[in-house]
Order: C-alpha cells, then sequence, then structure tokens
C-alpha cells in the first residue's frame, strides 16, 4: 500500500454497499465462509485478485450489502501460470491448520492503529524507497492519487513502478521483474 495514513473508511462508503474491510470486522463472519472450503477460497482470491483475469472476473473490493465476500471473486478454470496446484496444496493445508483469523485481525486492528499512529500524521518516509505496485491491484487502483503524489509523502522514492498486466500478488506473479527492480535499488540506494 502506498505510504499514508488515512482512517478506516466507515463514513466514506454508501450505507448500501459493502467494503471488504468492513466486511472483515465482524469475529467469525468471514472466517466461516472462507473456511467452509479453504482450497477453493484461497484459488478464488488468488486468482481474482491477480493481473491474469479479464476485468470482469477481477476482485470487486465493493459490494451489495447481500453479497458474502466471495461473491466478489471468480472461480478460474485454470490456475494462473505463476501458481502451482502444489503451491496450492501448501496454501490450503496451512490455511487449514490456522484458520484465516491471524489475517483477518489485521483488518479488525485498523482503528487501533490509527488511533496509536496519531504522532505520525504528516510525517514523511525519509528513507530511500521503491514503489511497485502492479497495473490491476486493487489497492492500486483505488489509492492511484496517493501512487501519483508519493513523491510528497516519500520525498526519497528512488524509483516507483507499475507492472503491466500485474495484480496485487507481484511477488508471485512477476518474480523475475521484482528480483531485478530489487537488486537495482539496493546497488543504487548506498
Amino acid at each position: 500500500m502506498p505510504h499514508a495514513r488515512f482512517p478506516m473508511p466507515k463514513n466514506s462508503i454508501p450505507l448500501w454497499v459493502e467494503f471488504y474491510m468492513l466486511y472483515f470486522q465482524e469475529p467469525g463472519k468471514a472466517e466461516a465462509e472462507l473456511e467452509a472450503d479453504v482450497r477453493k477460497s484461497l484459488r478464488m482470491m488468488l486468482y481474482s485478485a491477480a493481473g491474469d483475469p479479464p476485468p470482469e472476473e477481477r476482485w470487486r473490493f465493493l459490494f451489495d450489502k447481500s453479497e458474502k465476500f466471495l461473491n466478489t471473486l471468480t472461480e478460474p478454470e485454470q490456475l494462473p501460470s505463476w501458481l502451482s496446484e502444489q503451491d496450492l496444496d501448501f496454501f490450503t493445508q496451512e490455511f487449514e491448520r490456522t484458520g484465516f483469523r491471524g489475517g483477518l485481525a489485521r483488518y479488525r486492528n485498523l482503528d487501533r492503529d490509527w488511533e496509536l499512529t496519531r504522532f505520525l500524521s504528516g510525517a514523511k518516509l525519509q528513507q530511500p524507497a521503491l514503489f511497485v505496485g502492479g497495473e490491476f491491484d486493487a489497492v492500486v487502483t483505488r489509492n492511484q492519487e496517493l501512487i501519483n503524489n508519493l513523491e510528497k509523502t516519500v520525498p526519497n522514492l528512488r524509483k516507483k513502478v507499475l507492472l503491466p498486466n500485474a495484480g496485487h500478488w507481484i511477488q508471485q506473479e512477476r518474480p523475475a521483474q521484482i528480483n531485478r527492480l530489487l537488486i537495482e535499488f539496493l546497488m543504487n540506494a548506498a
């Protein structure tokens, strides 16, 4: 996510629309939905948030209040080239072991994070930085203005890259490009 401090969007979303971060707030609700079929949930999340699907099959982070989270995702006919059945087996086994509660708890802590980081309001990230995002990442498209103005909040931003046709899982979707960009950044960061 681009460098910025902003509150939970509770008051900025129309009442008839659901926002995934808000949907995740009620303990047990999303867990029950996702854990009913862990493999299917993961397959749908990994595919739909990636750069591979056509626009109509991509994840929708805003959705009707009558829908569930999985309704915002698409069941792929086949896995994307960057995701193997073995990878999916491993992820499934781990989430069947641990559940989704840990990851969802991150969203449930956003208000507390906001309160605890008041001192960072207006702060700029001074360290040398590299920003890499996927062109079709919903976080990128939703926060385009922040990304366009990143140099204002990250004055030592060395490079800003949007990888074409990539989505939310850029390190899996484009590993060679990510490694090249990281090595180039580290070689020139000193």
